[in-house]
């Protein structure tokens, strides 16, 4: 069955095949020159939601299972496990389960049961892409999320800091005003100094 992808989650090979989950769209909307996003209406598109693709590269086939059906975007996995099999993956989700909704959710997904616990800033707010801050030496279930959310009634974004393992808000730094939604975000352990651009 086709499919439209716009990012993965994560990759790894086991057994002789090759596992890759990603956030797939049963379709991909034509966007046409000159049209404007409030003429769109959202409810109608299908969803983005985190499918795993198994390809058995002797017998040249693909399988695929749904590991989240909630519209969701952005998935993170901590950093240790990229390209290496994993539990866990972090992402934008909406609250709903069902149709294609604003992201308002943090969820973690056990990708090996499809249990998922959530972190929610509905109704008024909306997360973007969550980033994972990794505890040193910690395990896949160590670390942080952190995500801008902007919050339509006070028309102000935070940053928030959740933690990985009870997906539990630990801190919110308010912002002065509000930020522009965003796409992508990263995490550095290390603070470039000096760096002239």
């Amino acid at each position: 069955k086709a499919g439209f992808i716009f990012h993965h989650s994560n990759a790894f090979e086991k057994d002789g095949k090759v596992f890759v989950d990603s956030i797939c769209y049963a379709s991909l909307p034509s966007v046409e020159p000159g049209s404007d996003f409030r003429d769109v209406n959202f409810g109608r598109l299908d969803p983005g939601q985190l499918w795993r693709f198994e390809l058995d590269l002797e017998a040249k086939t693909v399988d695929r299972s749904l590991l989240e059906a909630r519209c969701c975007e952005f998935p993170v996995v901590h950093p240790d496990r990229v390209g290496r099999e994993y539990q866990y993956s972090y992402m934008g989700a909406a609250v709903g389960i069902a149709g294609n909704m604003p992201l308002q959710t943090l969820v973690k997904v056990d990708v090996t049961t499809g249990q998922e616990t959530i972190c929610s800033y509905a109704p008024n707010g909306f997360v973007n892409e969550p980033v994972f801050v990794p505890k040193p030496g910690g395990a896949e279930e160590d670390g942080w999320l952190l995500s801008m959310v902007f919050d339509g009634v006070r028309d102000r974004s935070s940053v928030v800091v959740v933690d990985v393992k009870t997906m539990t808000q630990v801190a919110r730094l308010w912002l002065k005003h509000h930020v522009p939604y965003g796409l992508h975000g990263t995490f550095t352990p290390e603070v470039f100094k000096g760096f002239d651009a």
